[in-house]
């Protein structure tokens, strides 16, 4: 079915699939929409917060299988963002039984999933096993993957007969199920034919190579800042919790010192204090200018001096 974009394609599943006080579970940091609109629609947010180890996230499911008690919906982020990680197959089965055997709906936002980097392999969440397909609402786009936000195209896969009538009733009740006529053949045309396939290899070609360059830049030049090495998408968290600023302090040496607008790892959850978010879908002249400036900060704020001295 037709959703005129991700967020209110989500916000439309929470208004039909849950009531106002209920509680929805998501794991933070996430893109920070999920709990705007958790709020804003009058329900409750449950955190299942991932953990870092070693330069890489991961499920907490002992932490999953008592928060998700109560819980009438989880929002998966698949992949995550900022985290970066394009979860496994063995991973989405363990979320589709703890989620099936409570009774929580599961709407998996897959915006990234054509942008798994190479060498990554995506797993639609619906495809894990029987309880993932009849317990799941999935989210997909163009947007993301061919830049083409404005077309205002998304579109919404559900498998099961009764959720799928269910949800195509409630947008049908909102003038929220049909799209216009830019959006039904931009996306037949994204996704049709090989040019958008060639355009898109070599596309992610670009930026897996921008993304190794800021890892290999940051760990020579500025290594108290760490890139998490992302899975899937252009979107790259930075760990910055070794320079030990305040997270005020930390948005201020990004913006005011090097002159760079980052997204504020904060707006993530808390968990995001003390990151921020680099987008290195850009030419490598822009992140080589960004990383110059970036540097030219840090050696101002004396960070290499202290570590040559630790």
């Amino acid at each position: 079915g037709f959703a005129p974009g991700i967020v209110p394609g989500i916000s439309s599943a929470i208004q039909c699939f849950t009531d106002p006080g209920d509680k929805i579970m998501i794991q933070p940091p996430v893109y920070h929409p999920f709990a705007m609109i958790i709020r804003e629609n009058g329900r409750e947010t449950v955190n299942n917060p991932l953990i870092l180890e070693n330069g890489r996230y991961r499920m907490d499911f002992n932490h999953m299988q008592e928060a998700v008690r109560g819980c009438r919906m989880f929002i998966l982020c698949n992949p995550h963002n900022p985290g970066g990680r394009v979860w496994s197959p063995e991973e989405l089965r363990r979320v589709a039984e703890i989620c099936t055997a409570n009774g929580t709906l599961v709407v998996s936002d897959e915006i990234h999933a054509d942008l798994t980097l190479p060498g990554r392999r995506h797993t639609v969440f619906a495809t894990v096993s029987e309880q993932a397909r009849m317990n799941s609402v999935t989210y997909m786009a163009p947007s993301k993957t061919f830049n083409v936000p404005g077309l205002g195209s998304s579109y919404v896969i559900c498998q099961n007969p009764d959720l799928f009538a269910k949800y195509q009733n409630f947008v049908s009740g909102r003038e929220l199920a049909e799209g216009h006529v830019f959006a039904y053949e931009g996306l037949i045309s994204a996704y049709s034919g090989p040019a958008g396939e060639e355009w898109l290899a070599q596309a992610l070609d670009y930026v897996q190579e921008n993304i190794r360059f800021i890892d290999r830049e940051l760990r020579r030049r500025m290594p108290k800042i760490k890139a998490i090495m992302p899975d899937a998408s252009y979107l790259v968290f930075l760990d910055c919790r070794e320079l030990n600023l305040s997270q005020k302090e930390l948005v201020e040496f990004f913006v005011d010192g090097a002159r760079l607008a980052l997204n504020d790892g904060s707006i993530f959850g808390k968990e995001g204090e003390g990151f921020m978010r680099l987008n290195a879908g850009c030419p490598r002249s822009i992140l080589e200018r960004a990383l110059n400036q970036l540097e030219e900060a840090y050696q101002n704020r004396g960070f290499r001096r202290q570590q040559a001295q630790g």
